[in-house]
This record gives structure tokens, C-alpha cells and sequence, in this order.
């Protein structure tokens, strides 16, 4: 089994990392550690090489490591057979954690998913020829992303202080989105419910559904965008008539030059399509008995 992980990544980590060594002394079980080393290209080069002596990758981090193995796993011009067929298990340590907030499962149903002979299909998007496991998007998020540069010095409250900022200055941009002109100050392509530590952006969004959901709020008055992340909190601001929500395979974005944020790192600019794989990754989940 290869282990892919984040270094210096706290307490969590350590933890996952001390249990798994012991699983894995239990099972008579050889582990291939990676430790990241925070360069894209090199890490997604390095763990596309190991992948090839693997079945199965378990991830320590959260949604920028899974982006990156991923990306590892599946080629941005043709996925292979055997790459849809190794499988992925995730033990959750990351800042935000957001893909795996969509689970709900507990710290003891990830750690039994690891080992697990159950597994599901899940969608992964791609934009820029870049996949992405939980949501992509333009505009706010990605402003957002650019101002933190990586920084998340206070943990998964880095997101709520460098967004507060945002939402207050931030005036918005003009795209368009298959053919259709308008301003907005968000738009996401949400493969998951969740993002930024929490907010809940896409509440109806299922992970093997076949297709994204994309929203959008457009350019508003501050007390109306106030109102649209208070309400994102709990998921109900998509019941507020100016917040937009569609669901698609393909959305082409045809505006120049707005940059493209995915699972918390800018990776490229517009013009960009965004589509869905569906079932592409084969995710590892608790037996039936450890999920009740």
C-alpha cells in the first residue's frame, strides 16, 4: 500500500500515522511512505511512479492532497483502465477536510475504511485538464485563495478572516457561462456540499450523481451577500431568489483571464471548460456493520 502525506501536519496526522504503522505490523502488511514536498508538478510525478507498484494509495491531508494524488492517479488527456481500478482510502487531516465532510463519518469509520473490501464510486471534475475531487469556481472563492497564498496559519479559521475581507471589498466580475453574459461574485462547479472549512455551498450535491452543480451569486448589495454566507452556514441560501442553482456535465466559461480556483489552490485562468467523470474514483468506505 502506498501512504501519501503532508509533513509536519500536526497532531492528527501523527496520530493516523502512528495507528497505521500498527495496522500494518498486525496485518504483516509493507506501507510506501511519501512525504509531499509542496511542489505540485513533482509531487503529482512522483506519486504517478509509485501508483504503478500499488493497488491502493491512502491519503493523510486533506482537500489539496487528495487534489494532488488525484491528479497523480488520472491523466488529464486519457484515464487508463488500471487507473480506475486502484482504489483510494483517506484518513482525514487536513485544514478544512471538506470533501470528506460529505461523508459524515466518524474518525473510527475512516480508519475501518482504510483496510475495507467495500468501496464506492465517486466523481471527480476536471477543469483546465486539471482534475478536482470536491469543487472548483471563479470570482470570490478564488480571490479568496490568491489573498491566503497558501497561508492558513490559523487553521481552519484562516478561510473565515481572509473571507471576511473579501466579502466586503470584493466587486464582483463579468463572465461568460455558455453563452450567457452576466456579473457575479461567486460562481462554484461543486462536485461536494462542501467548502472552506464547513460552508455548505451546494447542499443538494452528490458525489456520484453524474454531474456538477454549479452556483452562483451574482454581483449584489453588501446586506444581501452578508445574508447569502450567514444562510450558507446551515445550506438554506439557496432558497434566496437571487442565488442560482443548475446542475450539468459540461459548463464552458469563455470570458478571459478570470482565475480558476480547485479544491483550495489556483491552478489556472480562463477561458476554461468545466466537466464531470462520473464514477471515475473508486473510493474505499467502512463495511455495512461499521456504518449503522
Amino acid at each position: 500500500m502506498l501512504v501519501v502525506y503532508r509533513p509536519h501536519r500536526g497532531k492528527k496526522m501523527l496520530a493516523h500515522k502512528a495507528w497505521l504503522e500498527k495496522m500494518a505490523m498486525q496485518r504483516q502488511l509493507n506501507l510506501q511512505w511519501y512525504a509531499t514536498c509542496g511542489c505540485f508538478d513533482e509531487d503529482v510525478a512522483q506519486v504517478k511512479l509509485l501508483l504503478m507498484h500499488h493497488q491502493q494509495v491512502t491519503v493523510l491531508g486533506g482537500d489539496g492532497t487528495l487534489n494532488m494524488v488525484v491528479n497523480a492517479l488520472f491523466d488529464g488527456e486519457q484515464v487508463s483502465q488500471s487507473a480506475s481500478d486502484k482504489r483510494m482510502a483517506i484518513l482525514p487531516c487536513g485544514t478544512g477536510n471538506d470533501f470528506a465532510r460529505s461523508f459524515g463519518y466518524s474518525l473510527a469509520q475512516w480508519r475501518s475504511a482504510v483496510f475495507s473490501e467495500c468501496s464506492r464510486q465517486v466523481d471527480v471534475g476536471c477543469v483546465a485538464q486539471h482534475y478536482f475531487i470536491n469543487m472548483a469556481g471563479i470570482g470570490f472563492n478564488a480571490e479568496v485563495v490568491e489573498s491566503m497564498a497558501g497561508e492558513k496559519r490559523f487553521g481552519a479559521m484562516s478561510y473565515t478572516f481572509f473571507g471576511i475581507a473579501k466579502l466586503l471589498t470584493y466587486g464582483g466580475m463579468d463572465v461568460k457561462i455558455d453563452g450567457v453574459k452576466q456579473s457575479v461574485m461567486m460562481c462554484l462547479f461543486a462536485n461536494g456540499r462542501h467548502f472552506a472549512a464547513g460552508l455548505t455551498p451546494t447542499p443538494s450535491a452528490a458525489l456520484d450523481s453524474g454531474a456538477l452543480q454549479m452556483l452562483v451569486i451574482p454581483v449584489c448589495s453588501l446586506p444581501k451577500r452578508l445574508l447569502s454566507f450567514a444562510l450558507m452556514l446551515v445550506g438554506l441560501h439557496t432558497r434566496l431568489p437571487w442565488v442560482k442553482v443548475s446542475s450539468g456535465q459540461c459548463f464552458e466559461i469563455s470570458s478571459q483571464g478570470a482565475k480558476i480556483e480547485a479544491d483550495g489552490e489556483l491552478i489556472a485562468v480562463t477561458p476554461a471548460r468545466v466537466t464531470t467523470h462520473a464514477a471515475l474514483l473508486r473510493l474505499n468506505v467502512p463495511n455495512s456493520f461499521d456504518i449503522a
